[in-house]
């Protein structure tokens, strides 16, 4: 079986833009959650990346995180599905299937170097203090800051 392709999406004129399916862990570790960035991007998020066709986002979840951390994080619970609607060079679309994971007791919060994928940087944050960082999206600040582990549905847009 061939390597599935990543579900991401872009349409050609006179409708250009881009569609994405992905995942990202809401990393946490007593008040402080876990934000990665890629070199030469210049802002932070929540680790993940796309879903591949025929992948359930639950193992894409898993695998992103093996790429970028070189960790099995057990025990993520869906947290949040979000709709990320906002403009770049053309309108992005975004569905973001956001897992809670918890940070093990048993691993070393320094250990985050351990991935396959070069370029990226992680750094704990409090989460009260993203609001001081170039964080994306940073709509979900005030979410992620409420998080109680019920299912939630967030509806993000930007011009």
């Amino acid at each position: 079986m061939s390597a599935a392709a990543d579900i991401s999406w872009s349409g050609p004129d006179p409708f250009p833009g881009t569609f994405n399916l992905r995942v990202a862990a809401v990393i946490t570790r007593g008040d402080q959650v876990l934000l990665c960035t890629v070199d030469g991007l210049g802002y932070w998020f929540l680790p993940g990346g796309r879903v591949r066709l025929g992948e359930p986002s639950q193992a894409a979840l898993v695998r992103e995180l093996a790429e970028e951390l070189g960790h099995d994080l057990p025990g993520a619970k869906l947290a949040l599905v979000v709709e990320n609607i906002f403009e770049t060079h053309s309108l992005q679309h975004e569905i973001g299937l956001y897992y809670l994971v918890a940070w093990p007791d048993a691993l070393d919060p320094g250990d985050l170097h351990g991935g396959s994928e070069s370029g990226h940087t992680f750094r704990w944050v409090p989460i009260r203090e993203l609001g001081d960082l170039d964080f994306r999206p940073a709509g979900l600040i005030p979410v992620l800051s409420g998080l109680t582990g019920t299912l939630r549905h967030v509806v993000l847009r930007s011009p």
